[in-house]
C-alpha cells in the first residue's frame, strides 16, 4: 500500500458573506420545522458554497495540475451577478435528501464554467464524466434519515420564493474535504479570480 497522500477535492463558489446570515436564518426556520425529524446535518456557516464540480480522491502530487486547470477555466468566465431566492430539496418527491438555497435564474456562464472544468478534469486523467446535469444551488443541509419528513417539506413549500439576495460569483475556489464524525472540514487549496 502506497503511503501517497490523496485529498478529497471539489470546486466551489462560497456564498458571500453578506448573504450568510440570511442563510444560516433558512436553516434555523427550516431547523424548527423539523424537530421531530428528520435529522438533518446543516452546513456551517463558513462552508456555505455552490459546488461547481466534485473531483473526489486525487493524489496530493498533482495539485498543481488541477490548480493550471482551474485557472485557466476562469479566465475563461467573467464574474456573474445571482440573484439567490428560495428554498428547494433534492429530490423534489419521496424521501428528502438534500435541502438547498435556490439561484433565481439559471446562469448559463456558470454552467459552461462547471462543464469546462469537468471537461478538462476527465481530459487529464483527474475525474470521472459527470452522470448527472449541473444543478445551481447552495446546500443548506443533508438529510440523515427518512422520518418526519412532512413538517419539514411544509416549511420548503412555504419558504420556496423567499428573497435572500443578490453577490458577486467572482471568483472559483478549490477545496479540500476532510470527512469527520462532526461532519466535513474544508480547506481552500487554491482561489482563481474569474475573466482573469
Amino acid at each position: 500500500m502506497s503511503g501517497e497522500e490523496r485529498l478529497r477535492l471539489f470546486f466551489g463558489v462560497p456564498l458571500a458573506e453578506a448573504l450568510r446570515d440570511a442563510a444560516c436564518g433558512l436553516q434555523d426556520a427550516l431547523g424548527e420545522a423539523c424537530r421531530r425529524g428528520p435529522r438533518v446535518k446543516w452546513v456551517e456557516r463558513p462552508n456555505l458554497h455552490l459546488t461547481l464540480r466534485f473531483i473526489g480522491d486525487t493524489p496530493a502530487a498533482r495539485l498543481g495540475e488541477v490548480s493550471a486547470i482551474a485557472q485557466q477555466a476562469a479566465a475563461e468566465c467573467a464574474p456573474v451577478e445571482l440573484e439567490l431566492r428560495g428554498v428547494g430539496c433534492f429530490p423534489p418527491r419521496g424521501a428528502l435528501r438534500t435541502i438547498w438555497l435556490g439561484v433565481r435564474e439559471e446562469r448559463p456562464e456558470l454552467t459552461e464554467l462547471a462543464q469546462g472544468l469537468g471537461r478538462r478534469l476527465v481530459e487529464a486523467g483527474l475525474a470521472e464524466p459527470e452522470r448527472r446535469p449541473f444543478a445551481m444551488h447552495f446546500t443548506l443541509g443533508r438529510v440523515k434519515d427518512a422520518g418526519g419528513g412532512r413538517g419539514l417539506r411544509e416549511a420548503i413549500e412555504r419558504l420556496c420564493n423567499e428573497p435572500v439576495g443578490t453577490m458577486t460569483a467572482d471568483r472559483l475556489v478549490l477545496y479540500s474535504s476532510d470527512l469527520t464524525p462532526r461532519g466535513p472540514i474544508y480547506t481552500e487549496r487554491g482561489e482563481f479570480e474569474l475573466g482573469e
